[in-house]
């Protein structure tokens, strides 16, 4: 056996056989969210890390074992009772994940960040993960484009058994310079009896001036689910742009009998988006869209350079980009398109039976499925301002329902598909 960091992985990994497609696309996966990490105290919240701390271990080092990719992490007896989850990215190929030799799920998507609960296969003490990566040749009709694998990322998360399941906002614009700032954050109970919390939030910019705070109890009956809503008016100096990516910090702390279980904060960049007749409008104003087109590999140095040189608006390609890169976009303004990991271009235009998968009925959950995974991990990102449904993929069935399922969740970003023959299933044909 040879030890690799997790920097240099052997793309060799891709070749393991280990089991056919038994798997439906994602199972055993929790709810997709964009990154949402627990912190022990206010003051780790605030640095947003993601190094090794009490709620979170990023598994570093992995082995390369008969083909597949093992690591470790450490089950401490102050987890016993919490919920333990696994969240892995960039795996970028069809995988599944196996927690002391079981199967805790997997998904015929690598390029969604996804998570497991792994908490009735996590012991205390020493915990071994496996990433099995699937023959890729079922889904290498929809991946026409560079799928290699750098190497995956893995934290393993502890929350409280009533805990943060996500976190979401919306901005509306009102009048006399106000901005009225919805929040919604959801909570689970995840044990068998009624369950009460405290949710408490603060909302600040630049640390030092506080825009609103208050407190929400929470009461869940059994593995029961509820959304906290709160309000903030907010001056509409506040709204993010391009030429004004500001971001205000939203700390919650969640509080069981007593004691503070979990803790975060939240950068927000609060904007109002509408696109109407080919025409973007952010808070209000028209804005000139130009997207410059770039693969979704990109990093952070790589936007940086393009930032530098002009560029304001990028589209990213199929694919899946890092939250890194988002974050990145988010700080400094710059407009985001981001496109589902789907491009059928080597199956040609043909609709009859044999052809582009796009019109195959057996491909819609696969196409639909990929396409919400995408918008759930990004939605909290304001440089994220529209997204498309695929690259070169002729038009069909499958993209039609992909659309509809995009727009129950799209929100005020509008949803292209520009490789459509300007069919009905693209905002900038209707």
């Amino acid at each position: 056996m040879k030890r690799y960091t997790a920097c240099a992985l052997i793309v060799g990994a891709l070749l393991l056989s280990a089991s056919s497609y038994a798997q439906e696309a994602t199972d055993g996966c929790t709810p997709h969210r964009t990154r949402l990490i627990p912190y022990p105290t206010a003051q780790s919240a605030a640095l947003r890390s993601t190094e090794k701390q009490r709620y979170l271990q990023p598994i570093e080092e992995w082995e390369e074992v008969d083909g597949m990719l093992r690591g470790e992490f450490t089950y401490p007896f102050s987890w016993v009772e919490r919920r333990i989850f696994l969240r892995i990215e960039r795996v970028n190929n069809p995988y599944e994940i196996y927690v002391n030799g079981k199967l805790a799920g997997g998904s015929n998507n690598g390029f969604a960040a996804t998570e497991f609960d792994i908490t009735k296969l996590a012991r205390e003490d020493k915990n071994r993960v496996e990433v099995r990566m699937l023959p890729a040749e079922g889904v290498t009709a929809i991946e026409c484009f560079d799928r290699s694998v750098p190497h995956p990322v893995a934290y393993i998360i502890s929350q409280p058994r009533v805990r943060v399941r996500d976190v979401q906002w919306r901005p509306s614009l009102g009048i006399g310079g106000v901005v009225n700032a919805d929040f919604s954050v959801v909570m689970q109970n995840g044990t068998l009896g009624q369950k009460s919390s405290q949710l408490y939030y603060e909302l600040y910019l630049n640390d030092t001036v506080r825009l609103a705070a208050g407190h929400l109890d929470v009461t869940l009956g059994m593995y029961g689910v509820d959304t906290m809503r709160f309000g903030a008016p907010v001056p509409d100096s506040v709204l993010w742009c391009s030429s004004s990516p500001t971001e205000l910090s939203l700390r919650l702390k969640n509080r069981i009998e007593g004691r503070d279980v979990e803790f975060y904060d939240l950068g927000v960049g609060l904007r109002d988006l509408s696109y109407e007749a080919g025409t973007f409008r952010i808070n209000g104003t028209e804005v000139q869209i130009e997207w410059h087109d770039m693969s979704p590999r990109s990093t952070v140095a790589d936007v940086a350079e393009s930032y530098a040189r002009g560029v304001r608006a990028i589209r990213f390609t199929a694919g899946g980009v890092t939250d890194e890169v988002l974050s990145y976009c988010d700080t400094q303004g710059i407009y985001v398109a981001i496109t589902a990991p789907i491009n059928s271009s080597l199956s040609g235009t043909s609709r009859r039976r044999g052809g582009n998968p796009s019109n195959d009925p057996k491909w819609r959950k696969e196409y639909t499925e990929r396409t919400l995974q995408m918008i759930h991990t990004t939605k909290r990102h304001p440089s994220v301002i529209a997204y498309f449904l695929a690259d070169d993929s002729a038009n069909g069935i499958c993209l039609y329902e992909s659309y509809l399922a995009a727009k129950r969740v799209a929100g005020d970003r509008p949803v292209f598909y520009t490789d459509g023959g300007r069919e009905w299933n693209s905002d900038d044909n209707r």
